[in-house]
């Protein structure tokens, strides 16, 4: 039966995703609202001492991830439409069948 809950949970999830992307928003909002309140005690590296640097280096690092994911999808993934489509030239891939049948005899 936990597998029934955990679908109930996905299901109210996907039916209050506006809900939700909203809280999230908010969160992060006040988490970098914070980081200007109370700045971190700890700086290893000038930047860590900036206000929000944590916040700015995620933002550009997912941004870095999505344009390179696109980029390598665009050069080695994605093929034509008709990449696959071999029905439309059989002959030409595996020879004419009248030529083979003629080859057992």
């Amino acid at each position: 039966m936990k597998v029934n809950k955990l679908g109930q949970l996905l299901e109210w999830m996907v039916n209050n995703s506006k809900t939700l992307s909203r809280v999230m928003l908010v969160i992060m909002a006040g988490l970098v609202i914070t980081n200007f309140i109370f700045p971190a005690g700890y700086d290893r590296f000038f930047w860590e001492s900036l206000p929000a640097a944590g916040a700015i280096y995620g933002i550009f690092s997912c941004f870095v991830i999505v344009v390179v994911s696109k980029f390598l999808g665009y050069k080695f993934l994605y093929r034509k439409e008709d990449y696959y489509d071999n029905e439309s030239r059989p002959n030409e891939l595996i020879g004419n069948p009248a030529d083979r049948e003629n080859r057992n005899d």
